[in-house]
């Protein structure tokens, strides 16, 4: 019963902390965006040792963020494990949609309190993770060069922006913005809608303020801060 009770306490220790490595990140990242990786793959990407990435694997299976998802045959009777997120597995960390206990709560209590908190603390080190990625990775692409980004800088910046000189504006492609890790993709749509009624809303609110000052920047810019997780990671260990 004790080892049980340590058991728990240890994954609640565990769940607490799982965004302050830096390594946990960026597997979660990596499961993020693709579907299947073996250790030596990740271990790959990661320019990493596998022995440095297997105990990582080792708790993201006991977290039951991953799972196996087959065995592939490499010669002999050696076998490379091939990981995957395991289903609902941001809603085992992040929310209480599937906790009986929780979706009984009709108020909030010390107990209930507490783990909302959590829940929020542990999702905003996801975000304060990304945005460090993002700068580590404008921080690159801008001393890539002498005086400025280099040729694969530009071609980066090309993939990711668009110009448009008839309206003399730059945008993100379509379809360029990062879908966060912790997300589901009905979660990740409603996000999205949800924003563009308060770009909106915040644009018809401000209308006067930028014919009066054509030059105030928006505050809203800094919440899409949306850029491919997969380009930046990759660029940034390269």
């Amino acid at each position: 019963m004790n080892e049980e009770k340590n058991q728990n306490a240890e994954k609640k220790k565990k769940k607490d902390d799982l965004f302050k490595s830096k390594i946990n990140f960026q597997l979660w990242g990596l499961f993020s965006m693709y579907k299947r990786l073996s250790l030596s793959e990740l271990a790959t990407k990661l320019k990493k040792s596998k022995s440095t990435i297997h105990p990582y694997i080792k708790d993201y299976l006991q977290r039951e963020i991953i799972e196996v998802k087959e065995e592939k045959q490499i010669r002999g009777n050696i076998k490379a494990k091939i990981y995957g997120f395991k289903k609902g597995y941001h809603e085992r960390i992040f929310s209480c949609e599937k906790d009986s206990k929780c979706l009984q709560k009709t108020e909030f209590d010390k107990e209930f309190g507490s783990r909302i908190l959590k829940e929020n603390i542990m999702k905003t080190k996801l975000h304060l993770k990304t945005l460090e990625t993002q700068l580590a990775f404008l921080e690159k692409l801008l001393n890539s060069g002498i005086n400025g980004p280099d040729e694969r800088a530009i071609e980066i910046l090309k993939e990711i922006y668009t110009l448009s000189p008839d309206d003399k504006k730059m945008f993100k492609k379509k379809g360029i913005f990062n879908t966060v890790a912790y997300n589901s993709k009905a979660s990740h749509d409603l996000l999205g809608r949800l924003m563009s009624e308060l770009l909106i809303k915040f644009s018809e609110e401000t209308a006067g303020e930028e014919e009066e000052f054509p030059d105030l920047e928006k505050p809203y810019h800094f919440l899409a801060f949306g850029m491919p997780l997969k380009l930046m990671m990759e660029y940034l260990k390269s």
